[in-house]
């Protein structure tokens, strides 16, 4: 399998008012914004930099995607950029028959034909494979605006740097990690261990305009029960400048929004924080402060 760029982090809202918010507190900017017919789903496009994926927020107006996780959304998928979606099915299901959800791929937004991986067949992870066909449409539309009205609408200026520093997957054993890795192409960057949540850590490598995957392997403490022992996606990080200023700001605008009291260290490189998801339309958000190079004196845990 080719190696793959993440192409986006895909997030369900139950409604524009709970996507207003989600961009509010973390001082995001629209990029561009669509609808989707074959899932009957607003889309909403953010910004993306160097070495940082958008993330696509999905509002579903009716369908199945209204009743993910009860109906109050949550981090849905991950989506990676193929040249040729169709040569990505059939190569996926010639390995593993009916794996893929779609027969052919579908429509997304103006600029994309997709089809995904069902979580069964790959770790519990909800997986998109994105072909990109035509220039993208819907810039310059903020769909708050126009439904929500001027002024409700309006998103304030971003305070601080938003670049998407990785996804967060949790998997409860090396072997899951590693089988993921290879059936979707990605290859490892560094390791580590995280002291303050008894976890393994494998970052993937990142790309032009491509976030890094972090894989979260607990070795004991409350991420082992994370979604019932099976894993999944479990949180999306933003780089920033200074994570202490950035829990002052948000404490003061939501008292007890912040995790810790102050920033626990994560891998050798990182200082970290976390938003509580119910004080963040239901998702959980890590802020992470670079103070060190990266160690990549760690071993790949694996063999190939």
């Amino acid at each position: 399998m080719k190696p793959m760029r993440l192409h986006h982090v895909g997030i369900v809202l139950p409604t524009l008012e709970k996507a207003h918010e989600f961009m509010q507190n973390n001082g995001l900017e629209i990029d561009y914004a669509g609808y989707v017919d074959a899932y009957q789903a607003d889309l909403i496009f953010t910004k993306f930099g160097e070495f940082a994926s958008p993330i696509e927020m999905i509002i579903p107006h009716s369908g199945v995607l209204t009743q993910f996780n009860g109906g109050r959304g949550g981090i849905a998928h991950i989506a990676f950029e193929v040249d040729d979606v169709e040569a990505v099915r059939q190569e996926m299901e010639a390995d593993c028959p009916g794996c893929m959800l779609e027969k052919k791929a579908v429509q997304g937004t103006d600029d994309i034909i997709v089809n995904f991986r069902r979580p069964t067949t790959n770790q519990g992870i909800l997986v998109e494979y994105v072909q990109t066909t035509a220039p993208i449409t819907g810039r310059g539309e903020n769909p708050f605006v126009k439904n929500l009205g001027p002024e409700k609408g309006k998103l304030n200026e971003t305070w601080h740097p938003m670049r998407l520093h990785h996804i967060g997957i949790v998997l409860p054993t090396l072997e899951k990690a590693h089988e993921f890795i290879k059936t979707n192409g990605l290859e490892v960057d560094y390791s580590g261990f995280v002291d303050a949540y008894h976890a393994d850590l494998i970052f993937t490598k990142k790309g032009e305009n491509s976030t890094p995957i972090e894989f979260i392997i607990p070795r004991e403490g409350v991420l082992k029960d994370f979604n019932h022992g099976r894993g999944g996606i479990a949180h999306i990080a933003f780089e920033v400048d200074d994570v202490e200023k950035v829990r002052q700001i948000m404490e003061s605008q939501k008292p007890g929004c912040m995790l810790e009291k102050k920033a626990v260290r994560g891998t050798d490189d990182i200082i970290v924080n976390f938003r509580r998801p119910s004080t963040d339309a239901g998702i959980l958000v890590e802020y992470v402060q670079t103070v060190a190079p990266i160690n990549r004196s760690n071993p790949n845990p694996f063999n190939d």
